[in-house]
């Protein structure tokens, strides 16, 4: 589980840890949000923390070994680690496309990949990628998310067929769970009237989405958009 210490990570893996799972929880600033998953006495030895920054594929590399030697094997993988940079198109340079494509595509296809392939040798598995409604409508003020997003989830497709039978391979496209930085209370409000049910999605919700991919041994291939319908009003 990458990105686990806090948002929306953390809560996947709380209801990971819930179930019984173990969990590799990674990490790259928020270290005391990945500690305090172990806290419960119920889940002593189950968490194994991890910090790595996966814009570097060596740390990936070594994020995925950590696993393997601690548990010997991999069953589901939650790619959730993500930045979220504003780039609009007068502030867009190589640096910029670089830094937010290598976190939020390289990263999660490069780790999918490599231990979907070894997924395969055990004898199956399931990643899900956390994308983003970003990734299906366009942002202009995010050109650089979007198009990373867009790329997870074209590359979730081709994985899914590559890796089949045995690895199932999906993502999750959420809505604007938590306003972005810097929005005013107005700013939401506004935001939330175009919203067709009426509100924000709620990350619990976005938390049982994920649970479904994983789960449902039918789906695969499939970009589930949890959005409250958000992307149906433009």
């Amino acid at each position: 589980m990458t990105g686990a210490g806090a948002g929306l990570g953390r809560a996947i893996a709380e209801a990971f840890l819930d179930r019984g799972a173990s969990l590799v929880a990674h990490y790259r600033t928020s270290l005391e949000g990945v500690r305090s998953l172990g806290e419960h006495p119920a889940r002593e030895g189950a968490v194994l923390s991890v910090g790595a920054d996966l814009s570097s594929p060596p740390e990936i590399r070594r994020v995925l070994d950590a696993a393997i030697h601690r548990f010997g094997r991999i069953d589901v993988v939650v790619n959730n680690a993500s930045t979220l940079v504003r780039t609009p198109a007068e502030d867009l340079d190589a640096a910029a496309w670089d830094a937010v494509h290598a976190l939020n595509l390289r990263a999660p296809a490069l780790l999918a990949a490599w231990t979907g392939t070894r997924m395969r040798s055990w004898g199956g598995g399931v990643i899900v990628n956390v994308g983003d409604l970003a990734g299906i409508e366009p942002w202009p003020a995010y050109l650089a998310h979007a198009s990373a997003k867009a790329g997870l989830h074209h590359f979730t497709r081709c994985l899914a067929l590559a890796l089949a039978p045995e690895v199932r391979v999906n993502a999750v496209a959420p809505g604007l769970v938590d306003p972005p930085p810097g929005w005013t209370s107005q700013r939401v409000e506004r935001f939330r009237h175009r919203i067709p049910r009426g509100r924000l999605p709620r990350t619990e919700e976005v938390v049982e989405a994920v649970l479904l991919l994983v789960e449902n041994e039918a789906l695969t291939g499939q970009i589930l958009v949890v959005d409250g319908g958000q992307s149906l009003s433009f």
